[in-house]
């Protein structure tokens, strides 16, 4: 019985998607318990070879939608449209998880007494130049685990461990834990997924359709859960965009036009200082009850 449903949408990424893919081979969850999904997001390389390559292996599907711009979050749709299992757990091309996190996934889950959204720890996210170097001498598609250990006494920790420093790992009692909600590895009830209404394909550039989701998960009374066990890693690699900044000051504006919550109001303070994270925003104005967010 499919319990789990990977989804993982990718473009013109195969030899990345093949170490994704042999990640999730080795996963000691039964492989009868989970499914594969890989959307092509109108790529034109092999990577439907290297699916196929994967299928008499492990249960995985393949589908391509025709190039129309940015769409991963249409591409999530249609893996999450058509998937069988009780739980989506959506990864990047390129993020590759540890042996047992997709039993970690699941065990969260049956065992939460509410719905959970859970945001997967990510090791060497992000690195600069010199962690990258370090990153890939010891980098393997085939030996996840040492890996992460490896990448942990590096101290290539996930880019948002000082968040965790700083607020604690508990981040259900964030004020707005939907900020964590990226898909390079998250995962929800599917059937909390599709009450809220999926990803807004309207977002068509880079980032913002998954913290966007995040925020009507939020809404809709889903806690938010980080457990460190639950992890994989970045393999590296060169960025789609370069201007990451500017993609995510758009997101932050629309994502609160859109829900005028008060805590996305704060998204109105979030990039003018530095780079500060929006729950420490929040954190460091309410603390400064003089001090007032223009909305």
């Amino acid at each position: 019985m499919t319990k789990i449903s990977v989804v993982i949408p990718t473009y013109n990424r195969a030899e990345l998607l093949s170490h994704t893919l042999t990640s999730l081979e080795a996963q000691t969850l039964d492989k009868s318990a989970f499914e594969i999904i890989v959307v092509d997001d109108g790529g034109q390389d092999h990577s439907e070879s290297v699916v196929e390559s994967f299928s008499h292996r492990i249960n995985v599907k393949y589908f391509w939608q025709e190039d129309n711009g940015f769409r991963a979050g249409k591409a999530r749709n249609i893996g999450t449209a058509i998937a069988q299992g009780k739980y989506i757990v959506y990864v990047d091309t390129g993020v590759l998880l540890a042996t047992t996190t997709l039993e970690e996934h699941l065990r969260q889950h049956e065992s939460a007494a509410h719905p959970i959204a859970i945001i997967g720890y990510v090791y060497g996210f992000d690195l600069d130049e010199e962690g990258v170097k370090k990153m890939n001498t010891v980098i393997d598609a085939h030996d996840v685990d040492s890996i992460l250990f490896e990448l942990q006494q590096q101290k290539a920790f996930d880019i948002r461990q000082h968040q965790y420093d700083d607020m604690g790992e508990n981040i259900s009692h964030w004020p707005a834990p939907f900020d964590l909600f990226w898909t390079c590895h998250v995962s929800a009830e599917r059937s909390e997924l599709l009450k809220v209404g999926m990803f807004d394909e309207d977002f068509n550039t880079w980032g913002g359709e998954d913290v966007d989701l995040g925020v009507r998960l939020f809404m809709a009374n889903n806690q938010f859960v980080m457990k460190k066990e639950i992890c994989s890693f970045h393999w590296p690699h060169p960025k789609e965009v370069n201007n990451h900044d500017d993609h995510s000051n758009d997101a932050a504006q629309r994502i609160h036009q859109k829900y005028n919550l008060w805590q996305t109001s704060y998204y109105n303070i979030d990039h003018r200082e530095d780079g500060v994270p929006l729950n420490k925003i929040i954190q460091l104005y309410r603390e400064q009850p003089q001090r007032t967010v223009g909305v």
